[in-house]
């Protein structure tokens, strides 16, 4: 479970960490916490306080704690980067040569080569992708990013599943290019569907109606939420995750998404 604590945790929060304590539960594994705060600028302690509390609420519990990525040293040996300053803008049109030109400033990037890489999704089976993007490894402040630390913290903290929702799927195949150059095995993954709200858009900060607390706030008990997620996870018939974990089956998880009305009640 990987809270950024920027912003309080919400339905689709909900899900995906849901997803993970029934996935390591249900193998008899051990289900880490670590606190993702590598954007100093946005990283609050009364937020990550009330994300704590959000998610023992829950009942969600954990077996460790991992470092904060905060206080973690990372570098770059061994991979291979390059220097860009190009605008996003120009990167998306095209003009963007800076992976064959030699940069003194800008962020650090991965040179990700063209070419089909292939990963375990528990719930889709293999994954075959072309990485089409180059991400940031270090920011251009110096501040590394999350693709980096990610990929050398699970490796660090002994990760063997990956559980997180269906946006990342297409950072993935970047992701194992770079367990490669590193020498690291690259971990099972398992993408949850995603949580959309009334507008269509990824649930956010714009969607506070459906936040724990505000739900919470609202009347809403721990099995209300469970209730109305773990259909989503395919299990049915459980309004608790400790009913849910004896039928929990990754491969029986549909695609989604997943969509919420304001008052976080699913609508399709």
């Amino acid at each position: 479970m990987a809270p950024t604590p920027s912003g309080a945790l919400h339905l689709g929060n909900a899900l995906a960490f849901g997803a993970a304590w029934l996935s390591a539960r249900a193998a008899g594994g051990r289900l880490l916490l670590r606190m993702e705060d590598l954007d100093r600028g946005r990283s609050r302690p009364d937020v990550e306080r009330e994300q704590r509390a959000d998610l023992r609420w829950l009942g969600l519990d954990w077996d460790a704690e991992t470092p904060r990525q905060s206080g973690r040293r990372y570098t770059l040996d061994g991979i291979d980067a390059y220097r860009c300053d190009c605008p996003r803008a120009a990167r998306r049109e095209g003009p963007c040569a800076c992976r064959e030109a030699s940069r003194v400033a800008g962020a650090w990037r991965l040179r990700t080569p063209r070419r089909e890489v292939s990963w375990i999704d528990r719930a889709r089976g293999v994954v075959r992708a072309v990485p089409t993007e180059d991400p940031v490894l270090v920011r251009a402040d110096g501040e590394p990013g999350y693709p980096l630390a990610v990929v050398i913290d699970d490796a660090r903290d002994g990760v063997t599943e990956v559980v997180r929702g269906a946006d990342l799927v297409d950072a993935t195949a970047s992701q194992v290019i770079l367990h490669g150059m590193l020498g690291l095995s690259v971990p099972t993954y398992l993408h949850v569907p995603l949580v959309l709200g009334p507008d269509g858009r990824k649930l956010g900060k714009s969607h506070g109606s459906t936040g724990i607390a505000a739900l919470r706030h609202a009347g809403w008990r721990p099995e209300d939420v469970w209730a109305t997620l773990l259909p989503q996870l395919g299990i049915d018939g459980a309004v608790r995750l400790d009913e849910a974990v004896a039928g929990f089956d990754a491969t029986g998880i549909p695609p989604g998404p997943v969509r919420v009305d304001a008052d976080g009640r699913v609508t399709g």
